[in-house]
């Protein structure tokens, strides 16, 4: 597993557009929210577009590839998802590229899960400046802690769901369901052995939940799992008073593995605050006395 460097006051950031376009107005309003942490934002052309994408796939790959590539970047912050980050993989060349925080979620999985599968790199779930850093939905003290100290910490919003009881620890992994399951029989395919996997999406139906889960379920993606956190869900119904949960749906594909269920992790898509979530790491999860997810090792260096 590489860590990267953690993040001290003055530190240069990338913020990089590899997906979808962003709204000039969010986007400066994330910069200045990037500011007051004390870092230094540094983005290229925002007013790219290329049919529903921020450039041609070329022009977001070169975005991208001269931020990993610069020894003065400590992180790369992605702006915002929505849809393309897919689109760029089959443009990474066969080399090693220094451990940097990357920060995002949504669209940002893909990325995140092939510089975890071919890199083995601590990548960082969680929220995007021309998101919820413009919106502020921030949450700082998660970020703060998981980029720029180095000791183990503890992470406990309030209103998480037990949905089936009990403690595990393994490796934190996961992300956006709709964009792992896309990875399957690609160089990023997930191996989530002996992990605390995470998983949260938005507007998908439960029908669709339901297929993506039986769909890993049947691939045997889940044998090894120690426990599933799953995220807030954010409008992921059928219709309104449709008669059955989502955590119902859950329960009724995962709860025979006996394992720790979880629900409504405000990380990714969320309704309030979005809260940062480092990959790679090992953790423990517990419902005793209340939801609690410690991060037992930092995730920079």
């Amino acid at each position: 597993m590489h860590k990267p460097p953690k993040l001290q006051n003055g530190d240069r950031i990338r913020i990089v557009i590899p997906a979808s376009p962003v709204k000039p107005d969010l986007f400066e309003k994330g910069l200045s929210v990037v500011r007051s942490l004390g870092l230094e934002p540094v983005c290229g052309r925002i007013d790219r577009k290329w049919r529903y994408l921020a450039g041609t796939d070329e022009e977001r790959f070169s975005e991208l590839q001269s931020a990993l590539n610069e020894p003065d970047t400590k992180a790369i912050f992605f702006a915002r998802g929505g849809y393309g980050s897919l689109r760029l993989i089959s443009y990474f060349p066969a080399t090693n590229y220094p451990p940097k925080i990357l920060l995002g979620c949504s669209d940002i999985t893909t990325l995140h899960q092939y510089f975890s599968k071919l890199y083995d790199w601590v990548l960082f779930h969680g929220p995007m400046p021309s998101g919820d850093f413009a919106r502020g939905q921030l949450h700082v003290e998660s970020l703060q802690k998981a980029m720029m100290q180095t000791s183990p910490y503890e992470l406990a919003p309030a209103g998480v769901e037990t949905l089936q009881s009990g403690d595990a620890e393994g490796k934190l992994m996961g992300g956006c369901l709709t964009l792992l399951e896309a990875s399957i029989g690609t160089r990023s395919e997930p191996d989530w052995r002996d992990s605390i996997l995470f998983l949260e999406d938005v507007s998908t139906k439960p029908y669709q939940i339901d297929r993506m889960l039986t769909h890993l379920k049947l691939l045997g993606k889940f044998h090894g799992v120690r426990a599933f956190i799953f995220g807030e869900m954010k409008d992921c119904i059928q219709v309104e008073n449709q008669g059955y949960t989502l955590q119902e749906v859950i329960l009724d594909i995962l709860g025979n593995f006996h394992k720790p269920i979880y629900f409504g992790f405000p990380s990714g898509h969320v309704n309030g605050l979005n809260w940062t979530l480092p990959l790679g790491v090992r953790a423990r999860v517990s419902a005793k006395p209340s939801f609690s997810l410690e991060i037992l090792e930092s995730a920079v260096q």
